[in-house]
């Protein structure tokens, strides 16, 4: 209960994160991205519908939207065990996983380090190595933080020419407009490319939107294939 109340204490009704300072870092997105995001199709209904729930988070914004603000998710708790395992017994440790997604601005180190002191706001001692015996007598709420190793994110300007050029060569195996997404899900990690070597750095996806990205039975639908080997031809051979 202890562990349930403190993860609820990181986010509102909305979803929103109410960690001081979690979006003070965020580079805004500059005019030419935000009319990106306005042009792309909104499929949120047919994404809640498909998926099987009737609100999502957020404060009335679209999934393109959020996706360019940082987000904390849970991905698993866990304490004693449920289902044919379950004991009446009193679990004696609660712990959970946290995913923190970032955005331009963002340091990861900084995003966990408003996180501890979240958690010391919520009166609680924190430790980065298993409580002592001398610590659990002396403080009564007690929580083991241990970051995982992060990086950054990384976003490409739009208006660069490569972009431009990009996006151009893409335009000529399709009839409908291109979508042009400044942020996208997920890390790759692109930032890697820009620190070490550099680079500036595109992602030209081409799977289906419901490939079961990561999850079990992860799939890519043959016309997409097909039509992936065109896109990346184009850009391959573009001026």
């Amino acid at each position: 209960m202890a562990l349930a109340r403190l993860l609820g204490s990181m986010q509102d009704s909305t979803g929103r994160v109410t960690i001081a300072g979690f979006y003070d870092d965020v580079v805004p997105l500059t005019a030419a991205e935000q009319e990106a995001v306005r042009q792309i199709p909104n499929n949120d209904a047919a994404i809640r519908q498909g998926l099987g729930f009737a609100r999502a988070d957020g404060r009335g914004q679209s999934l393109s939207e959020l996706i360019n603000q940082p987000s904390l998710n849970i991905n698993g708790m866990r304490s004693a065990n449920v289902g044919p395992q379950a004991a009446n017994v009193i679990p004696t440790t609660a712990e959970a996983v946290l995913d923190l997604r970032l955005v331009l601005g963002n340091d990861y180190q900084r995003q966990v380090a408003k996180v501890v002191r979240h958690l010391e706001r919520q009166g609680y001692f924190v430790t980065r190595a298993a409580p002592t015996a001398a610590e659990r007598a002396q403080h009564p709420r007690l929580v083991q933080v241990t970051p995982a190793t992060g990086y950054n994110a990384q976003r490409t300007p739009m208006d660069l020419p490569l972009a431009r050029r990009v996006v151009a060569a893409v335009q000529t195996t399709v009839a409908a407009p291109v979508v042009r997404l400044p942020t996208s899900g997920g890390s790759l990690p692109l930032f890697a490319f820009k620190d070490a070597l550099g680079a500036t750095t595109l992602t030209v996806p081409i799977a289906n939107y419901d490939n079961n990205q990561h999850a079990e039975n992860e799939n890519l639908r043959l016309g997409n294939l097909w039509d992936g080997m065109e896109t990346m031809a184009a850009v391959m051979t573009m001026p």
